[in-house]
């Protein structure tokens, strides 16, 4: 699907299934999280990060992690917002539902489930102040690289080979690095995910169903 083309019927459903999809693996995740089903498998994955442990990891994973914060995404997004509104329509209510609301949700969730950050291993910087489950930095990168994705993808060709690469390259390098830096279980992350890619399909969804246009 192509962000400037009409959505069509069957790419209408696969985006409501997917939605479905992610809905449904969110909920399940957060209760299995909430229970403690998934405590030796957080445990798992961040022993095996642990062992990676590398000086330039360290100053890779310690790099790469910033690209998620809002302190880089924030500026970042009112740049790209102005100076793809110029060659695209409606870009700021796509990137506007899609990455706020991913954001809103993410620190609404934080705060009502309470969860606090690994304590398995020594975290390579100073763990944030706020609860951990879902993953902040993973949930917006992923639907700010996602969303831009979608806005300037126009079919198969070099260039978006690259740009594709390179975003799922960010978002990918955020993500582990959270767990790398053992500042987020796996689970976070997992949830952030799934979070962005809810809010980017309900921002093409509302967006193509012609509501705010």
């Amino acid at each position: 699907m192509q962000f400037h083309e009409k959505i069509t019927p069957d790419e209408r459903w696969l985006l409501i299934a997917i939605l479905i999809i992610a809905i449904s693996a969110f909920i399940i995740l957060t209760f299995a999280m909430r229970n403690g089903h998934l405590a030796q498998f957080d445990h798992s994955v961040l022993n095996c990060f642990h062992k990676m442990k590398h000086p330039m990891l360290d100053n890779f994973f310690s790099s790469i992690t910033w690209l998620g914060s809002m302190w880089v995404l924030l500026p970042l997004y009112i740049v790209v917002t102005f100076t793809l509104s110029h060659y695209f329509e409606n870009v700021e209510k796509l990137l506007g539902i899609g990455f706020w609301g991913a954001f809103l949700t993410t620190y609404a969730l934080k705060y009502e489930l309470e969860r606090k950050r690994p304590h398995f291993f020594p975290s390579l910087n100073e763990l944030p102040i706020d609860p951990s489950f879902p993953s902040a930095h993973t949930s917006q990168i992923v639907a700010f690289t996602l969303l831009i994705w979608l806005i300037v993808y126009n079919g198969s060709s070099l260039f978006n080979t690259l740009l594709t690469g390179i975003f799922i390259f960010i978002a990918l390098g955020v993500a582990l690095s959270r767990m790398y830096l053992q500042v987020h279980f796996p689970t976070d992350v997992l949830a952030g995910s799934l979070i962005a890619i809810i809010w980017s399909c309900i921002a093409i969804l509302i967006l193509k169903s012609g509501v705010l246009t």
